[in-house]
């Protein structure tokens, strides 16, 4: 899954043209508004929260899996997207309590697959973990180069736009467990991050 990532956007030559004010952010959330290309060939924010349009309540989605992306009811109709970023964290859940570390490209641009409904937002696409990662999380963004990036938000199948990009990956403060907490160090290795929470402490 990916439930939190980064963009420090003001480093982005990619991003530059962009006429849209996007802070740059540490500690990105679900039902955060967030940047996105669209299949409309447009950059805008919306919320990382998808609800299909039948539901009467918001459902509140933020990931959906690319190998059954076709068959959900929840996901069929919607929209292509491309969420930019340039780092996620995931938890190790194995250990006790769970770990946090954070996936990055040495500060490069990442493109996550995504779907959006223009009603509710947004929801990044996950798909099985590459083996370098997979004892971290069973579960990744599917990241897409800037060629499949074209090609997924022209309509191709999820298996036809799966890249090797690969990831750097270290550990990293407990600290990124409350949302709240947007600081640049967040990404930081742990030796140089954030400060640990107490143990049992759920905010700093």
């Amino acid at each position: 899954m990916c439930g939190r990532y980064t963009l420090t956007a003001s480093n982005k030559p990619d991003l530059a043209h962009l006429s849209l004010d996007i802070p740059d952010r540490y500690n990105i959330a679900p039902q955060a508004d967030v940047l996105v290309e669209t299949d409309q060939a447009e950059f805008t924010v919306m919320s990382w929260s998808f609800s299909p349009t039948w539901a009467k309540t918001p459902m509140n989605l933020f990931n959906a899996r690319a190998e059954t992306l076709t068959e959900k009811p929840s996901f069929k109709g919607a929209q292509r997207c491309v969420f930019i970023a340039d780092g996620w964290y995931e938890w190790q859940r194995a250990a006790s309590p769970s770990r946090p570390w954070y996936h990055h490209s040495d500060g490069e641009l990442l493109r996550f697959a995504g779907v959006y409904e223009p009603a509710s937002g947004c929801a990044i696409v996950t798909m099985g973990a590459q083996a370098g990662i997979a004892h971290i999380h069973h579960r990744q963004p599917l990241l897409l180069s800037a060629d499949a990036s074209d090609e997924w938000l022209n309509g191709a199948p999820a298996g036809d736009c799966m890249t090797d990009i690969t990831v750097d990956f270290h550990r990293v403060s407990s600290a990124v467990n409350n949302a709240k907490v947007d600081d640049p160090r967040l990404a930081y290795p742990l030796a140089e991050s954030i400060r640990e929470p107490e143990q049992g402490a759920l905010f700093l």
